[in-house]
């Protein structure tokens, strides 16, 4: 990428000019160049270039001193300085290209800037928009090539075997889906992902459809990868990731459904789990998976059948069959949830088994009686 190649050559030079480390960041403070002198670099800085982002304590405080706000709306070069976080100062100045904020340009000055320096940051940022725009086109084809190729990978079959061994992808594969937080985080996380798997899983594909990430990589590596970036990125709290069966490349496109399942069941949770596979979450899935069949076929369900009859009758079959197997088949364990006598009990059940013709000691018709139940109190 000839407009990355540049910014970091850009970088170079204002780092020497200015005798100070630059780095150049988009709007989301993600870093796509530096350059300039490691030795003596603050805690902050060394974060910033490992991860390729500024960290996440840091964009609170820069957001709580309004240096984003400023960023947005004036063209000033502005002196930083969170003496809470032991970072040396800096001067930053915003990018624009035609009132729109491309990035910024950052110099760790260690005070306030000279005059000299301060011509050379607003001096720096037409020929950085330039570039930016360059890239940001690249990024934008590259984007489409990403789409194009995941899209064939995820359509399963002969198309996903050919577009494997083109992108010289290992046998065994997972499809992982990220989604989650604000509506048009996701593309932040993605950037995010795409930088790091190009640093520890380089022969992977990843792209967004929709609101969810997808991607595919290598299923000996693709846990730990995921867990290690969710606990990484600011939004750990927001994302999840679901991770799908491990399968060949004809077969992604059942990966890549288990994994929205898994993924679905995780942001229901309030808190817990970020990352998962379907062993996990195996319960919660087959439930929802009952779920959209009862949808279509409900009324051929013995718990329906059990339902219809209190509607039309006044009578407790259901609740009753309920309480006798959440008691294990204890009548009076389930008279004593019911508060009745256990010849109550006894009584609906026969009268489950003789009017709806369901009986709850039978294995299959109890499994299925259960099954529709947990539906119910999931829903």
């Amino acid at each position: 990428m000839s407009g990355g190649n540049d910014l970091f050559g850009l970088a170079r030079d204002l780092a020497e000019l200015l005798g100070c480390p630059i780095t150049i960041e988009d709007p989301d403070t993600v870093v796509v160049a530096h350059a300039g002198d490691h030795a003596g670099a603050d805690r902050t800085r060394v974060e910033t270039i490992l991860n390729r982002q500024v960290p996440t304590e840091v964009r609170l405080a820069l957001d709580r001193a309004g240096i984003f706000d400023r960023l947005r709306t004036s063209d000033e070069v502005i002196v930083v300085e969170l003496s809470e976080l032991e970072m040396r100062p800096r001067a930053v100045v915003a990018v624009r290209s035609g009132g729109e904020l491309l990035g910024s340009i950052w110099a760790v000055t260690g005070g306030a800037p000279t005059a000299d320096q301060e011509a050379a940051l607003r001096a720096a940022g037409p020929a950085v928009a330039r570039h930016l725009r360059m890239a940001r086109r690249e990024s934008d084809d590259a984007h489409r090539a990403r789409v194009d190729r995941l899209e064939r990978l995820l359509a399963g079959g002969e198309t996903a075997v050919r577009e494997a061994t083109e992108a010289a992808l290992p046998a065994e594969l997972v499809t992982v889906a990220v989604r989650g937080g604000a509506p048009g985080r996701i593309e932040r996380v993605a950037s995010a992902l795409m930088l790091h798997l190009n640093a520890v899983a380089p022969r992977s594909v990843c792209a967004v459809r929709e609101d969810t990430l997808y991607c595919v990589l290598a299923a000996s590596s693709g846990r730990r990868i995921l867990t290690d970036f969710m606990e990484r990125i600011a939004e750990r709290t927001e994302f999840a990731a679901g991770i799908g069966d491990t399968v060949l490349a004809h077969d992604l496109a059942r990966s890549a459904g288990t994994a929205e399942e898994v993924v679905a069941i995780l942001l229901r949770r309030a808190t817990g789990v970020r990352v998962a596979d379907l062993r996990e979450v195996f319960a919660e899935v087959l439930i929802d998976r009952v779920r959209g069949f009862l949808t279509t076929h409900a009324e051929a369900s013995p718990l329906n059948a059990l339902q219809r009859h209190d509607a039309e009758h006044r009578t407790e079959l259901a609740p009753t069959v309920d309480a006798y197997l959440a008691a294990a088949g204890s009548v009076t364990r389930a008279a004593q949830r019911l508060r009745v006598h256990p010849n109550t009990v006894r009584n609906r059940l026969r009268r489950a088994r003789e009017a709806c013709e369901v009986d709850p000691d039978a294995p299959v018709t109890r499994l299925a009686l259960m099954v529709h139940l947990a539906a119910q109190r999931s829903d």
